[in-house]
């Protein structure tokens, strides 16, 4: 069975994208339209559990809940890859015959790809043309995954019967997003981070290539976890205080405040505490990469960073990742450039930051 995660087709119509999370099932169609982008369809189903995989009981019938509708069965489908992180790495090899390209990728991917490669789904994409003095190189994209986990994901979504046409990794998905609604910033450095509920994606592109992509084992649910040792509550509670109150603030001010408002906010100020120590791992992470990035390619000043993922949503974590950085921090709203039904998808934009990703495999087309 031939597999490709970078099968670029002549552009007609839109897949429908399907982004399956840890925590959520996510839908969005798109479609050309004389004025522009328009959203056809968005939807968003919550999983129980944020460790679920392709094939779970409970991703399967958050998948046919999503599809009831046969318009959108019927349409051909752009999934992200699930599996165990992918290799996902920029390249600057000297100008060659494209019969010798192949094989030359291949042999760099050997140095970068921690299984053999006879077990792995290797792609690449040449991304641009640089010339130094008499030196002429060519920018190339490489993408591996291991071949087990990307059959494994397509076996897996034949109970459910759905024509999956393509499958993109998460940070070439994101950066579809990017490159439709910061046209104005792709010149410089520009920082993209995903933070779902289990991992963090940490991506950074210049001059419309995406150059640098890190991929971090931490997310939402690990605040949820912290949240439920440190407070000794159940995940559901914790849960609810994550989201409603997050790093809105609080803290604990004691005073002349009554005994139980004085626990409330004793309570408040610990979660407080918690949800920070857990936000600071991430900007660490965060900028960990962005040094190694202005080292490995001798870069200067980011301007901007834009946020993703539900894990952004949380109230005061925009304001407190900004704190650390010199850059302009913004959430990601990939609806920016679409024309949408404010009165249909208008609370979609409340959570605009989940459907990054699913608007990004979306804007993948197909030549059927």
């Amino acid at each position: 069975m031939s597999v490709s995660l970078l099968s670029w087709v002549k552009p007609k119509r839109h897949l429908l994208g399907l982004d399956v999370g840890k925590s959520a099932v996510k839908v969005v169609q798109l479609a050309s339209t004389r004025k522009g982008l328009m959203l056809k369809y968005a939807g968003l189903t919550d999983l129980a559990t944020a460790d679920a995989d392709v094939g779970d009981r409970g991703v399967t019938m958050a998948l046919y809940d999503l599809f009831k509708e046969s318009r959108l069965r019927r349409q051909k489908i752009a999934i992200n890859f699930t599996g165990r992180s992918p290799v996902v790495r920029y390249l600057l090899l000297p100008k060659m015959p494209p019969d010798e390209l192949g094989e030359a990728v291949r042999w760099e991917a050997k140095k970068l790809v921690p299984f053999p490669m006879e077990e792995t789904v290797l792609d690449y994409l040449i991304v641009g043309e640089t010339q130094e003095r008499d030196l002429k190189r060519i920018e190339v994209l490489l993408v591996a995954a291991e071949r087990a986990a990307v059959l494994g994901q397509l076996e897996s979504l034949k109970q459910v019967n759905l024509p999956i046409a393509a499958m993109d990794v998460n940070p070439l998905a994101l950066f579809n997003t990017i490159q439709l609604n910061y046209k104005s910033d792709l010149d410089d450095n520009l920082v993209f981070v995903d933070i779902g509920a289990s991992k963090m994606d940490i991506n950074i592109s210049k001059q419309g290539v995406l150059r640098f992509t890190r991929n971090v084992q931490m997310g939402g649910e690990e605040i949820t976890q912290a949240v439920m040792r440190g407070l000794q509550i159940e995940r559901e509670e914790a849960e609810r205080l994550k989201r409603q109150k997050g790093l809105s603030g609080a803290s604990a001010q004691a005073g002349a405040a009554a005994p139980m408002e004085g626990q409330a906010q004793d309570k408040d100020g610990r979660l407080h505490e918690i949800i920070k120590t857990e936000a600071d791992r991430m900007i660490l992470e965060t900028q960990r990469s962005m040094d190694y990035y202005r080292a490995q390619f001798r870069e200067g000043s980011v301007k901007k960073i834009v946020l993703m993922g539900g894990t952004c949503l949380m109230p005061g974590f925009q304001e407190y990742f900004a704190s650390y950085f010199d850059a302009n921090v913004e959430l990601d709203d990939p609806f920016a450039e679409i024309v949408c039904d404010e009165g249909a998808f208008g609370d979609f934009r409340l959570m605009a930051p989940r459907f990054s990703t699913g608007v990004g495999l979306a804007l993948r087309k197909t030549d059927a």
